[in-house]
């Protein structure tokens, strides 16, 4: 039998911390398992024994638009009280994706202004506007106020997090790769590998839509992928079962373009953090110490710019 070892440092680039009671998050309401405070007290408990996260990216999470600004202030006040307090276990925030209008057009120019003045430069990556509601046209997001919006992202030197769900609603992901085609001076990171089907399998219709899709993307070298939030798009997350699709990512990016993310605490509706953690480690216990190391570290560093 193969020992698995779990890696002793990552980066995680995908961490979600909310306050209800400081900021407005609506779909917490429906969400009663979720509805209270997240925080990096409660996310260095689900770390195990013998790993460091020497730093996270924390993104975005789907607040009140109204309140985009004020969820902003509020982790960037939070990222400096945290890391004043890192430990050998977790060392805190090291990067924000915010949120940001995008879909406004020139207009976001604005909003960007006073989004940088309300969060440390050395801090502030990138943006992130959620595009993967299916009740939405997907075709808006290579029409042009969309595309002006994201391209106005380069005057501040911030990267866009890519959020479809090719699962849930596959006619998201041809108009991501018009987006991208019209905007090659912007750096991308495409969240949870576009969140495939992970319940179906290599040579099913619903697979070979999303690796096609997956191996045009990759062709932009200005796309990185976040190996994350497959847990919840499977009935059986189990290395065996989520193996095939790491798999086409790392094909389609190559090692240089992959990095580690954890999607704590929405990953709770698939399995545990550590437990995550435990079956990546075991679909790539074969991979080069160097490749790993990429994955789990030296590549979120250079992409996010930490």
């Amino acid at each position: 039998m193969v020992q698995i070892n779990t890696p002793c440092q990552v980066i995680d680039t995908h961490v979600h911390f909310w306050d209800p009671e400081r900021v407005s998050v609506p779909w917490l309401s429906s969400a009663p398992h979720f509805n209270e405070r997240r925080d990096g007290e409660k996310y260095s408990k689900e770390i195990p024994n013998g790993v460091q996260v020497r730093g996270a990216v924390y993104v975005e999470t789907d607040v009140d638009p109204r309140q985009g600004l004020v969820e902003a202030d509020w982790i960037a006040q939070y990222a400096e009280r945290l890391n004043k307090t890192s430990t050998a276990v977790f060392g805190g925030i090291a990067g924000i994706v915010a949120y940001a209008p995008v879909d406004q057009g020139q207009p976001v120019r604005h909003y960007l202004r006073l989004l940088t003045q309300l969060v440390p430069s050395q801090r502030l990556r990138g943006v992130r506007y959620l595009i993967q509601d299916p009740s939405l046209d997907p075709e808006r997001v290579a029409q042009p106020p969309f595309v002006e919006g994201v391209k106005a992202l380069g005057e501040y030197n911030l990267s866009f997090d890519l959020n479809i769900n090719c699962n849930e609603s596959p006619a998201q992901f041809p108009p991501l790769i018009q987006l991208v085609r019209q905007c090659p001076e912007i750096t991308f990171v495409l969240d949870h590998m576009a969140k495939p089907p992970c319940d179906s399998h290599p040579g099913e219709p619903a697979f070979i839509f999303w690796q096609d899709n997956m191996m045009a993307l990759a062709q932009f070298p200005n796309v990185s992928c976040k190996v994350s939030g497959l847990v919840t798009e499977t009935s059986t997350p189990s290395a065996k079962q989520l193996a095939p699709f790491v798999e086409v990512a790392r094909k389609a990016f190559g090692i240089d373009r992959l990095m580690f993310g954890g999607d704590w605490p929405v990953c709770e509706n698939g399995t545990r953090w550590s437990k995550w953690l435990e079956i990546l480690a075991e679909i790539v216990h074969d991979w080069s110490s160097q490749d790993k190391e990429k994955l789990f570290v030296t590549n979120a560093i250079r992409i996010y710019r930490l």
